[in-house]
């Protein structure tokens, strides 16, 4: 029995009439070339109580929903005129009718910056939503004078498509500026934030007093908050989606008159679920591979902490691959290296500890990350070693290639920066890497797959990758705005219940469906797939989310999804997790990094 998969694409009802009743809609328009992320006018009209919300993306226009009162247009004429840049200003009161419905929903959304909720903050800042719950504070440890350092948040916002998106932003004190990298706008260009009574944001005037928030992260320290968490119910309401699960019954309560916001669902699908059996084969198929090489730990630190932590990974290598690692200072071209330094944090810059061989094979492991998850990351490196190894060969040895049943080659191609990069995969599993760029005076085998990404370019689309068979028929992966959301109101009633285990193949399946293996579906004849957490064995903590892809056939070529699949039901790329898209872009993407090292 298959259940609905829940997606973050959402169904909406509008009740135009009562908009119109309730709320009065100004559309404020500036006659130069855009309106600054920062600009005070973007904060300025929140000052009015009349004021419900304000709606900003980038552009021209910023939006402003007053609750009804003849006396608006006026109220906000005399906001406008003490801001910045006031005589390029125009104002344009709009109907609902005559506005985007994404806009009308998000207005209403920002909205929810005047009300109050138990466990959540809205802060309705420069035209966007953002929400925090109180236990994401980054604090200081001293009880007695206790310091706010960082105050990470969700933007919440509803795209053109319809895709509600929950993405991490980070509100950082002033007070540590000097840890903060300043590129393209210089410190005094961000708005700054204060602390409000209610213990939200709110944009720091002239009198306000107390310590400053801007918009931006430390450098090195991005904060990540988990997509999913079913540990217990405290734990799940501070995970993205139990802060989704308030945001949609807080919106869906305030709003009933007006609005309400629902999850769309796909109905029909198929599954490819990755079992116990694939997951030993791929194991075994490793230990194979390691008979015949050799690996050679190398300590570059050479303290007695290190001398101890290079003696638990040849333990661990030993435990889990049953093989014999070598001790050594020195990196030996014809072993497999791992080479123990310390991170760029310890050396400040001053030292490149990196070492990089042609003809050797080598993966950096540093002390100060690797030491808390060494058992468990063990694993990736072993994967990183192989693949490195198989790029040097030519060759690929970590899967069976021949196996497949290809009889001709296939390409696969991604871009990096202004650089188009293919792999050509023999039915041997054999292969070469080509550089190409676009040339319309001198056409390759692959300059209509260089064209393909110069059009996305200009698009503005994500493409993933590029795959191209003998018969130089293409197949586009691309990505979207898209992506699964599990059963979180039957989640939620398990974990108030107090039934934290979610234990068992048919709870799994009835509840994180859409988290789990390979689903495949079709709309409009275009196939879509997403790649979740192998089914069993299933974590208590998901960091995030399966993203939906699409597999576009270029002009009128035949879709190679079902091809692609193997390609995907692996694990050796990506430390006991499914591959998102075929495995050799990996290989791709590692050949990629070691060409650009060459170069510099």
């Amino acid at each position: 029995m298959s259940f609905p998969i829940s997606t973050n694409r959402v169904n909406y009802s509008l009740n135009i009439t009562e908009l119109n009743k309730q709320f009065d809609v100004f559309q404020i328009s500036t006659s130069e070339n855009y309106i600054r992320s920062g600009a005070f006018i973007l904060d300025a009209p929140s000052l009015g109580n009349s004021v419900y919300s304000l709606y900003f993306e980038k552009g021209k226009s910023l939006y402003v929903l007053m609750k009804h009162n003849e006396e608006n247009r006026h109220s906000l004429l005399l906001i406008l005129n003490s801001c910045e840049g006031s005589e390029n200003l125009s104002i344009q009161q709009l109907n609902f009718s005559q506005l985007p419905h994404y806009i009308s929903l998000q207005l209403l959304l920002n909205g929810m910056g005047n009300f109050e909720s138990t466990n959540l903050k809205f802060n309705n800042l420069t035209g966007h939503l953002y929400c925090f719950h109180p236990q994401w504070l980054k604090k200081s440890k001293e009880k007695t004078n206790e310091i706010i350092w960082q105050i990470p948040c969700l933007d919440i916002r509803i795209t053109k498509d319809f895709h509600l998106l929950f993405n991490v932003h980070t509100f950082t004190s002033i007070k540590l500026r000097n840890h903060i990298v300043f590129e393209k706008r210089k410190f005094d260009e961000y708005p700054q934030y204060v602390i409000s009574a209610h213990y939200t944001l709110k944009r720091k005037l002239k009198d306000d007093k107390g310590g400053a928030f801007i918009l931006r992260q430390i450098e090195g320290k991005k904060i990540e908050i988990p997509f999913l968490n079913l540990e217990d119910i405290d734990k799940f309401n501070c995970c993205k989606l139990g802060v989704l699960y308030s945001v949609l019954n807080e919106f869906n309560g305030k709003h009933a008159k007006y609005a309400q916001i629902k999850l769309e669902k796909i109905e029909e699908y198929s599954s490819l679920d990755y079992s116990h059996v694939e997951k030993r084969e791929n194991k075994k198929r490793i230990e194979t591979i390691l008979t015949s090489k050799s690996i050679n730990i190398v300590d570059k630190i050479s303290d007695e902490y290190s001398k101890r932590f290079c003696s638990e990974i040849q333990q661990l290598l030993y435990d889990t691959y049953s093989i014999n690692a070598n001790l050594s200072k020195k990196i030996n071209k014809q072993s497999l290296n791992i080479c123990v330094i310390h991170n760029a944090e310890y050396y400040g810059g001053n030292e490149d500890a990196y070492e990089e061989y042609n003809d050797a094979v080598i993966q950096h492991i540093t002390l100060e990350d690797f030491v808390d998850c060494a058992e468990f990351a063990i694993k990736t490196v072993v994967n990183e070693l192989l693949i490195k190894d198989d790029i040097k060969t030519k060759r690929i040895s970590l899967f069976e290639w021949d196996k497949l049943g290809y009889n001709e080659n296939i390409s696969f191609g991604v871009t990096h920066e202004d650089r188009s990069f293919f792999m050509n995969i023999h039915p041997d599993g054999t292969f070469e890497f080509r550089e190409t760029k676009l040339d319309l005076f001198n056409l390759t085998e692959y300059s209509e797959c260089v064209e393909i990404f110069e059009d996305a370019k200009l698009r503005s689309e994500k493409i993933n990758g590029i795959i191209k068979n003998s018969k130089n028929e293409i197949n586009i992966i691309k990505d979207t705005d898209w992506f699964t959301i599990p059963m979180i109101d039957s989640i939620k009633a398990e974990l108030e219940s107090g039934n934290t285990k979610l234990r068992g193949k048919a709870m799994r399946e009835k509840l994180l469906s859409a988290c789990l293996d390979i689903k495949m579906f079709k709309i409009d004849g275009i196939q879509y797939y997403f790649v979740g957490e192998i089914g069993e064995g299933m974590k208590r903590k998901i960091n995030r989310a399966a993203n939906i892809r699409l597999i576009e056939a270029h002009k009128n070529a035949t879709v190679m999804f079902d091809d692609l699949l193997p390609l995907m039901s692996v694990t050796f790329v990506r430390n006991g997790q499914l591959t998102v898209v075929p495995f050799p872009f990996k290989y791709l993407r590692e050949y990629i990094k070691i060409t650009i090292a060459d170069i510099l």
